[in-house]
């Protein structure tokens, strides 16, 4: 709960008209989980999300209190919420790793290149935003450094400026790259968090069709597809299917 601190500066910065009418259901949440009232908390913590606000603390906030409810899948799919705003957030990711021990499925992740690994790695760093003010940053400095370049007199000076800016230049064609990226990641590659105690993967959108798998609560799944009221997944060790809507929320 030390995250509760920080949060509570991020909104004593929003309007005023907000802050009255979030506040204190944010306040009666702090004080009912350190009292361990984690089911009246968790209910707070909803009222401020059903408001309209989110951010990676809140949604740490309420994975935690599902997890001290036992409630897994819940404290997975907030903790999934939080790591997408802040994916770099040693805590959120220590949390949901710890959550993960908790459920059945123990899905392990085909083997990549690892270059490819590496990319991933970097590229998961920060949020889109995160990436994005980075490369308005590194842009920024390289263009003063080409200007630099192009008035100073001095030899040393233009060859210290010119190499530095064309690293600044080349550092900000990776950020782009990575803003660009995890942005269209994030539109087109929904993510899902499995609710259902089981659900049986069938091979076709039928529930007639055949059984290719079980997934149990809590499991993370990729959707590919849709079709009506059945969804076509992909999880981390390659295998594909058809789940009922139902069965999953969308992260």
């Amino acid at each position: 709960m030390k995250r509760i601190a920080l949060f509570l500066l991020l909104l004593a910065g929003l309007t005023p008209a907000f802050s009255q009418d979030n506040r204190t259901p944010f306040d009666k949440a702090n004080l009912l989980f350190k009292e361990k009232k984690y089911d009246a908390a968790a209910k707070e913590y909803e009222k401020v999300v059903q408001n309209g606000f989110e951010s990676a603390a809140l949604y740490f906030n309420l994975g935690n209190s599902y997890f001290k409810m036992n409630n897994i899948p819940m404290a997975i799919w907030y903790y999934e919420k939080a790591r997408k705003l802040n994916p770099c957030d040693e805590d959120i990711i220590f949390n949901l790793k710890l959550a993960n021990t908790r459920i059945t499925d123990k899905i392990e992740s085909i083997p990549e290149l690892f270059f490819y690994r590496w990319w991933k790695e970097i590229r998961g760093l920060f949020s889109p935003d995160g990436w994005a003010r980075i490369t308005i940053v590194t842009f920024f400095l390289f263009f003063l450094l080409a200007a630099i370049y192009l008035l100073m007199k001095k030899v040393v000076i233009r060859k210290i400026s010119f190499w530095l800016s064309m690293t600044l230049l080349l550092i900000t064609i990776f950020t782009f790259t990575f803003a660009w990226q995890t942005s269209q990641l994030r539109k087109i590659q929904k993510e899902a968090i499995i609710f259902a105690p089981a659900v049986n993967v069938k091979s076709s959108p039928d529930e007639s069709s055949v059984d290719l798998f079980v997934l149990h609560e809590g499991s993370k799944v990729i959707i590919t597809d849709n079709l009506g009221d059945w969804y076509k997944i992909f999880i981390a060790n390659g295998s594909v299917g058809w789940i009922p809507a139902e069965t999953m929320k969308v992260i």
